[in-house]
């Protein structure tokens, strides 16, 4: 059901917005039907050569991260940390190179429809979605993102997954953050930032971090006709071991929200 806000009710990267979506494999028996309550990938099934775990935010129609679709005037926003010259320095030479070692991976099994080893949003870490506001609702969440203190946090990566983020054919690939080295204060960071977001702008998170797909980043994307998707994900942790991707942290000092940028430019 869609809220008061008209908003939906909840991968890292929707490939138009350079953002992402998420992962972690469950056994706790949740239905689709169920994933507005919980951050967590769901496994539908048994082991195949194709995916079978749905993101929360199936079916990203409202945009990354975002299920349902937004109704007419409002669209959906992102804050991501991006890798780039000014900021390579925070972010591990190794994890770096696996990252396109797993890319080479990829390509030995077939064409990826998308890797973010080779576009020009790179690699990144998506803070928080912002599901269907207005353009002035936007703008403000990006003056507030500008104006709040942002404190270094150390990133660890785990372990690659695939995840089911729309209708169709195209599955991504995700590196997960390790889940208590990392999820668990990520999370919290963002739940008090969504809380002065609140306090400050009036503004409700139409859904909080904790309804969402759990912190990833995105290798790349895809089509499950073509391509043996678990195959792949099992050579690539069996080749790159969970917890081996990077020997020291990335550490994530200030997120951007582009979409924001552009809300505000409009309206001035």
């Amino acid at each position: 059901a869609l809220c008061a806000m008209h908003a939906p009710r909840n991968l890292l990267l929707s490939i138009f917005w350079c953002t992402c979506w998420t992962s972690t494999w469950t056994d706790d028996g949740h239905t689709v039907d169920q994933l507005g309550v919980s951050g967590n990938l769901v496994d539908r099934g048994n082991s195949s050569n194709k995916c079978l775990t749905y993101s929360p935010a199936y079916p990203s129609l409202g945009g990354a991260g975002c299920s349902a679709k937004c109704s007419p005037g409002r669209s959906s926003y992102a804050a991501v940390f991006y890798y780039s010259n000014e900021t390579a320095h925070d972010w591990p030479r190794d994890l770096v190179r696996n990252m396109h070692f797993a890319a080479s991976i990829l390509k030995k099994h077939g064409a990826p429809n998308s890797l973010d080893t080779e576009r020009s949003c790179y690699l990144h870490v998506t803070f928080d979605y912002y599901c269907c506001y207005t353009l002035e609702e936007g703008a403000k969440i990006g003056e507030f993102l500008e104006s709040y203190t942002w404190k270094p946090h150390e990133v660890w990566f785990d372990r690659l997954a695939c995840a089911i983020h729309g209708e169709g054919d195209m599955v991504s690939l995700v590196l997960m953050v390790e889940q208590e080295r990392t999820q668990e204060q990520l999370l919290r960071w963002a739940l008090e930032n969504e809380r002065l977001l609140t306090m400050k702008t009036r503004i409700l998170k139409h859904f909080s971090r904790t309804q969402l797909q759990e912190f990833h980043m995105t290798l790349g994307t895809v089509n499950q006709s073509t391509f043996p998707v678990q195959l792949a994900v099992n050579e690539i942790n069996r080749i790159i071991p969970p917890g081996t991707w990077h020997s020291t942290p990335v550490v994530l000092h200030k997120p951007v929200c582009k979409k924001c940028e552009t809300a505000a430019a409009k309206l001035s």
